[in-house]
């Protein structure tokens, strides 16, 4: 097997030659400088630098040797590492950019295989439904029937898909009621990527962040082609959720966003109202074509999750919703909003006047904090 080459800071502290086992890995450093027939027998290499900068060079130093030898970049949510940067990386050869999480090492191999590869199909469509749950042991009958409808649907429609259960610091059973369900969950189901996670996991966040935690948990520690972000309660359809994938899913859009306000059964008047009137408030933040942030049915793409997540802010609390569509619109994503049926369940945890206020203060929060990003 041809050697695979490596160039690190070792800042994300990836062993790759346990990783990589079945290729003769050598690893090098910022000084070293490829040259002789050694090098030619080079089949790729593995740029890895936390700084965007000192990745860009290294990639340069190798391609100035070899300009069609294949790249492997890697990053992280939290790097800086943008399309910019990756437009002045020089030389032919192909390049993949590999966000790391360590949660999953394989898709290291994966992304080396399909680089060398690209023939090759590499894995299947891998679709993650982030689940944020808080204080529902009176209503976990509706969380746990909205668990059973998506499993249904991963199992026939799906296949390669995964539903987290996201405890936002619970402080009664409900942690300990999504383990169970986690436990009770049969794993037997026709897949083909033997290493996607299980059919249902329950995390525990261990604090309270009023959903916007939650987002950016499922968004750092879940590895999938495409998230589903939606309340837990069994407030949405599955109907609704399987046209918002299968639009997303054509490459045209890179956010898909439901509205309940000309559709919630058994909504109250106030809330109503109120809605409205955020709507008037909020309706420069938002991309063309969106006139709500505040429905809990959203989809992405793993790009748009990507180059959100940098910019989302956990002290926002629900105002996170609003967040992403002021950043989306900044960062110029196409976003797409489509009406869903909704059924208001009672016992919400949303207090209509605290939060109304809290909404407000957090508006001028994301203009002050978010208004020159590019």
């Amino acid at each position: 097997m041809d050697p695979v080459f490596v160039l690190s800071d070792d800042g994300r502290r990836i062993k790759f030659k346990e990783i990589v086992h079945f290729y003769n890995v050598i690893i090098g450093d910022a000084l070293f400088k490829p040259e002789g027939k050694h090098f030619e027998k080079i089949s790729c290499s593995i740029v890895d630098y936390k700084d965007p900068e000192e990745a860009v060079s290294a990639a340069n130093a190798i391609r100035a040797f070899h300009p069609q030898l294949p790249l492997l970049i890697i990053t992280d949510m939290h790097s800086g590492l943008h399309d910019q940067h990756m437009l002045r990386i020089k030389g032919v050869g192909r390049i993949r950019l590999l966000h790391w999480n360590a949660n999953y090492p394989d898709k290291l191999i994966t992304d080396i295989q399909s680089l060398l590869h690209p023939e090759y199909p590499a894995k299947s469509t891998h679709i993650a439904f982030v689940l944020s749950v808080y204080n529902e042991e009176q209503r976990f009958a509706y969380v746990e029937s909205f668990c059973r409808k998506l499993q249904d649907y991963i199992c026939t429609h799906v296949i390669e898909g995964s539903l987290y259960l996201i405890d936002d610091g619970s402080g009664d059973r409900t942690l300990e009621l999504i383990q169970t369900l986690e436990k009770e969950t049969t794993l037997s189901i026709n897949r083909i990527n033997r290493d996607v996670s299980p059919l249902l996991n329950a995390k525990e966040l261990g604090r309270n962040t009023r959903k916007a935690g939650t987002y950016l948990e499922g968004m750092k520690e879940v590895e999938a082609d495409y998230f589903v972000f939606v309340d837990a309660d069994d407030s949405f359809f599955i109907e609704d959720i399987a046209r918002m994938i299968n639009i997303v899913r054509l490459g045209y859009y890179d956010m898909i966003t439901g509205t309940k306000d000309t559709s919630a059964e058994n909504r109250p008047w106030i809330r109503v109202g109120l809605s409205f009137c955020k709507r008037l408030i909020s309706k420069p933040f938002l991309p063309d074509g969106v006139v709500d942030s505040q429905t809990g049915l959203k989809v992405l793409s793993a790009v748009a999750v990507r180059r959100l997540f940098p910019h989302l802010k956990e002290n926002l609390g629900l105002a996170v919703d609003l967040e992403m569509m002021f950043i989306a619109k900044r960062l110029k994503l196409r976003v797409l909003q489509l009406p869903v049926a909704c059924i208001d369940r009672e016992g919400s945890h949303i207090h209509v006047w605290k939060d109304s206020i809290r909404f407000l203060r957090s508006i001028a929060d994301i203009w002050r904090l978010d208004r020159r990003i590019r």
